[in-house]
């Protein structure tokens, strides 16, 4: 059971804030929240030595995947998907999702941040120029 001194501590607070900064971001742009909490996540869980980036990345997917559900429900009722493409990237979509968390524990982070970096680096500079 959680307690209120517990609930309004400073982390809660931080990760509450950020939460609602993360999922401003999904709904407003479709993107980005999961990058937020990596951050304010990484941050608070600085100091523990048995923290897990594996442990911290499914939290993000969790909270991801809630924050997409709500945003999709949010976008269907107002008539933004175009339902006659989704049956061509949304089977490849969730085959690379099931590839990519087999493969989180295979590769090195180091690689997976590298990369991760590299792609949000090209599409900030793509978004920038177009």
């Amino acid at each position: 059971m959680i307690s209120i001194k517990n609930l309004f501590n400073k982390n809660n607070i931080v990760l509450s804030v950020s939460s609602v900064a993360s999922g401003f971001m999904n709904g407003f742009v479709g993107t980005g929240g999961g990058i937020i909490l990596y951050f304010v996540l990484k941050f608070l869980n600085r100091h523990k030595k048995n923290a897990d980036i594996k442990d911290i990345m499914a939290m993000i997917i969790c909270a991801v995947i809630t924050m997409s559900i709500v945003s999709s429900v949010v976008y269907m009722l107002k008539g933004n998907i175009i339902y006659k493409e989704l049956p061509v990237y949304l089977p490849a979509a969730l085959i690379g999702g099931i590839t990519g968390a087999f493969l989180l524990d295979k590769l090195k982070f180091k690689i997976v941040k590298k990369l991760f970096a590299a792609m949000i680096i090209y599409a900030g500079i793509r978004m920038i120029l177009k």
